[in-house]
């Protein structure tokens, strides 16, 4: 899954994913929402001749009535130092309860913006909001074909325990990793176990887990992960946690001030191999994780990821735009010309969104600023399938949908 927000990690330390339905803190991220900020930039720069060099930037932007960004601009620099350039753009969907729905991605081409996705994740929950699935497609020669997916099971305390990685071969999917949760009596992961799938996607062998421990507040502890080897699980690197002294921000909360990683040495000896440090505003805001590998007997700059907010002053309700959109023909035969027809109350930066029926980016067109009054719009790319699909005129920070039918 393409996470909306960056999150860094230790080096060289395979990523666990955290379960779903669980509030569990890692390094580098905030234990606490500040719910009076947004998060606008985050920035990766490396440390080379005793300078930070930028290598990466996320950029999120056109927040909804939630906070919750419609679009992340992803930035990076084909040498390091060099000037930022745009690499891609996601545009995420939610549900009326703020859940991502969908994730769909879009290439630059010489600097240009792509109006084509090329790829999208898309997201199915229960009743009870527990993320069900994220299906994986890629566009292909115009067409939408699945390439993996990922799904999410949960005990009868809505834990989850089990989280099933697919690849899409031929006509059907065929697993290729499962993680498996286990729990204490507080709730608490205590376990996390990675396992891969043998050719025939059907049988599982431990290939690494993770062991947690907590402190007495329930904040993590320590992340020791270990290797299998030789029939039996061995030792390779251990994270020690260490929180800010007393709660910060709004509300206030116990933040992850620094961590320790050690690479196992011998059967039961540790040597230091990294660490990182947080450092927070005023308010509680993370912005700055900065993260350091041991060399010489000391600790040295290698990357740091550099983060702004946004205060939110007021949050009013979005309101709907009243433009009278019609969608000409409707219904109509596949790949015939369709045009847009609506009328501005206002003046206003215009855009044009198709999805499909998985709410999967089909276009995404720009119009430029136009004028209050009547106004008719060719859409620059059309549905070369029949089904049922969802037209958004967006104009400012309104908008206005209507379904159209392709026969």
């Amino acid at each position: 899954m393409t996470s909306l927000l960056a999150q860094p990690a230790a080096a060289q330390l395979r990523q666990h994913r955290e379960p779903q339905a669980a509030t569990l803190p890692a390094p580098a991220q905030r234990l606490a929402s500040n719910t009076n900020f947004r998060q606008l930039t985050a920035l990766k720069q490396q440390y080379r001749g005793g300078t930070w060099l930028d290598t990466l930037r996320y950029t999120y932007s056109r927040f909804t009535a939630l906070n919750k960004p419609l679009r992340e601009l992803r930035e990076n620099a084909p040498t390091r130092g060099a000037a930022l350039r745009a690499l891609r753009q996601e545009s995420y969907q939610y549900n009326a309860a703020g859940k991502l729905t969908s994730d769909s991605t879009f290439a630059y081409t010489n600097g240009m913006l792509n109006t084509t996705a090329t790829q999208a994740y898309n997201y199915t929950y229960d009743a009870q909001g527990n993320l069900l699935q994220e299906l994986h497609s890629l566009r292909l020669n115009g067409t939408w074909r699945p390439y993996g997916r990922t799904t999410y099971t949960y005990n009868a305390q809505g834990q989850n325990i089990r989280i099933l990685d697919e690849s899409y071969f031929g006509s059907s999917f065929l697993a290729d990793d499962q993680e498996l949760f286990t729990y204490n009596a507080q709730g608490q992961v205590t376990v996390d176990e990675f396992q891969l799938a043998d050719i025939s996607g059907t049988n599982f062998s431990p290939f690494q887990r993770n062991l947690f421990t907590y402190n007495a507040a329930g904040l993590r502890l320590t992340d020791t992960q270990q290797g299998y080897t030789n029939g039996t699980y061995v030792n390779a690197y251990r994270v020690t946690n260490t929180y800010t002294a007393t709660p910060i921000g709004v509300p206030a909360a116990t933040q992850l001030a620094s961590y320790v990683v050690e690479r196992a040495s011998g059967a039961t000896a540790w040597a230091p191999y990294s660490q990182g440090i947080e450092t927070y505003d005023a308010d509680g805001n993370l912005t700055t994780d900065l993260y350091q590998v041991y060399s010489n007997g000391a600790y040295a700059n290698d990357y740091r990821y550099v983060y702004t907010y946004q205060r939110v002053l007021a949050t009013t309700p979005a309101k709907s735009l009243q433009a009278g959109l019609v969608v000409s023909p409707n219904p109509s035969p596949a790949a015939q010309p369709m045009r847009l027809h609506y009328t501005l109350p206002a003046t206003a930066a215009i855009s044009v969104t198709v999805f499909d029926g998985l709410g999967r980016v089909l276009l995404n067109q720009t119009a430029g600023v136009q004028t209050a009054g009547e106004h008719t719009l060719q859409l620059a790319q059309l549905p070369q399938a029949p089904g049922i699909y969802t037209v958004r005129l967006t104009a400012g920070t309104q908008s206005q949908s209507v379904k159209l039918v392709v026969k």
